[in-house]
Formats: structure tokens, sequence, C-alpha cells
């Protein structure tokens, strides 16, 4: 099968685009309601594939959540909104969500909270869709009432909020663990930082991407996936800081991990075979050392990962293909 990329220089005005036809508009957390019984089933099992693949030729799957205290792991349709469980310990992955429900006509980010519900970037929809895992339910739908807006990526802060990225709209939107907890289904999407005067400029194409919460709660590391650039942002002063990374070229974040001061970023811009870059951050987030990276392992113009034990789940999204390799898939790296 032939592949065709779009040359890099049209790329980043090509990202809106393709992903606004395709849509038609951190490691995860540990989840209560599991059995126990199975939890520690699964967890002794070997060996895990290697692969996991996803129904449908146009499905461009981009966000993927891994749901600790279980076997399961979810993946999303920028195409239509389908939202796709697998096991781990399974090759194939089935429908968990049909798309188009709830509005949901693509989805991008996601991640689940300790109380099993699945937050939902819906993309160019405008919303966050949040479901529970258990029993399917849509629990809430948050909405900016925006059109001009991509939200892209999902983290959760210690204390159960969710925060989201938006790669069109100058804006850090944040979900408090109460309204999570609510029982009201529709309620507005606020903003939780205003990023339109800060450090962090918004350019033609796809900024604000990948985000995680540090552990102290305290900041937001934010990649900017149109510059190659991270920084950091303040959730009480809202002071937003350039993440200095020390000459370090090439290295962008579609999708952002963090553990300790380990910060790990995906993409595949400039790097159709992906690359994955591990990152030694300084105590006050503000530097950045590259120490390593990692290419190719099955990876296929990647957006993002989940962690699983000592493994990387990584998404072949694949978006600036348009003859896809198929069938889509996710894969299971060892960094």
């Amino acid at each position: 099968m032939s592949h065709t990329r779009l040359p890099r220089s049209r790329a980043a005005a090509a990202v809106v685009a393709s992903l606004l036809v395709l849509g038609g508009a951190a490691p995860a957390l540990a989840a209560s309601g599991s059995d126990p019984h199975h939890a520690a089933a699964w967890h002794h099992r070997e060996p895990l594939p290697t692969s996991y693949t996803l129904p449908g030729d146009k499905t461009y799957p981009e966000g993927i959540a891994r749901q600790q205290g279980t076997p399961y792991f979810y993946v999303g349709s920028t195409t239509d909104g389908t939202i796709y469980r697998g096991d781990v310990h399974h090759s194939a992955t089935k429908v968990f969500l049909p798309g188009g429900q709830d509005g949901r006509a693509s989805v991008a980010g996601m991640k689940t909270d300790r109380a099993g519900r699945l937050v939902v970037a819906g993309g160019a929809t405008g919303k966050v869709f949040v479901y529970d895992t258990r029993t399917r339910a849509l629990l809430h739908v948050f909405d900016t009432g925006r059109t001009d807006t991509f939200l892209n990526d999902v983290a959760l802060a210690p204390n159960g909020d969710a925060y989201i990225s938006d790669s069109i709209h100058p804006a850090l939107w944040h979900i408090t663990a109460a309204e999570l907890k609510s029982k009201q289904v529709q309620q507005p999407l606020h903003v939780g930082v205003d990023l339109t005067h800060s450090r962090m400029v918004y350019d033609d194409g796809f900024n604000g991407n990948g985000l995680v919460v540090t552990g102290d709660g305290r900041y937001v590391l934010l990649s900017d996936y149109n510059d190659y650039a991270f920084y950091r942002v303040d959730i009480r002063t809202h002071q937003v800081v350039p993440i200095d990374l020390g000459g370090a070229h090439g290295v962008s974040g579609d999708g952002l991990l963090l553990k300790g001061a380990t910060l790990t970023a995906v993409t595949e811009l400039d790097h159709p075979e992906g690359q994955i870059s591990i990152l030694k951050l300084s105590h006050d987030y503000t530097k950045a050392e590259l120490v390593r990276t990692v290419h190719g392992r099955g990876m296929h113009s990647p957006s993002t990962a989940a962690v699983d034990g000592h493994d990387l789940l990584i998404v072949n999204f694949q978006f600036q293909i348009t003859d896809p390799k198929l069938p889509f898939n996710v894969v299971r790296v060892h960094v």
C-alpha cells in the first residue's frame, strides 16, 4: 500500500484542515469499581501483545486512556467519535461507545480518573464528554459554546480537576472535581487560564496540544505543537513561562506523560517513524534536558501514549497520511 505524506511546509495548516474534515465539524489514574479478582488475574498474565488493532479503514485514532485497576484501555476516533475499548491481553479492540452519540462527532485526547470516569476531549465540537466506564452512561457534557476551538488533550490533577488543551483558541480549559462529581449533565466549560496575552503565541495551525499536571498540582506543562516549544503554566497565578530545552531541536509534544521529573513527549512531527523524547526536568520545571530519543518500534505517525506497566501504549494516528497503513493500531513500546 502506498503512503502519501504532506510536505513539512504545509503540515501546520493542514493539521487543522484535515482534522476538521475527519471530525466532521499522562499516565492514567486508578479507577474504582473494577473486579478485584479480575484485576489480580490479568496483572500476572504474560506475554502481552505488541499491537492492538482498531476496526475500520477511516478510524484515524488519536487519544488513549489506560484505566488502572482493570485490563482496559480506551481509544477514540477523530472521524466519527467512536470510542473503542481494548484489553491489554487481547490484540483486538471493540466498540465501547458508537460514534455520533450525545453529539460526539469527533474525539481526541482522553483520560480515566479514580472514580472510573472517562473524560474525553471533543476536538472541533468544542465539548468535553464524560462517561461512566462501568455502565457506559453519559455523565456530563461540558460545552465551550465556541466554534473556533479544537479541544485536543486532557490532563488530570492530583485533586481530581481536569485540564484541557485547545489547539486553536488560546485558552487552557478547566473542569473542577466538584463539577465532575455533580449530577448536572449539561454544564459550561470554563477557561482556567487565558493564554491570549501570554508568552505562548497562537499562530495558524495547531498550537496547544499535549499537557500534564505536575505532581504537586501547581503547574500544567503544555506543549506548543507549532513551535516545538513547551511552557509551564502556573494554575494559581496564571503566569506562563517557556521551558528552556537547553538547545535541543526537533522536540515536540503531541502527547505528554510525566513521572516525577521525567517528561516523555510523543510526536510524529518531522518523524513519520515516530519519536519519543525523554526529558529530565529541573526542580521548578523551567528547564529540561533531552536525555534520549526513541524512533521506530512499530510507530507510524503516532499521536500520543499511555503508560502500561513498564511500557507505553502508542496510538498510530497517521493524520498526515492520505493512504493510511491498515489496520489502524496501538503499539506497545518498551522504553
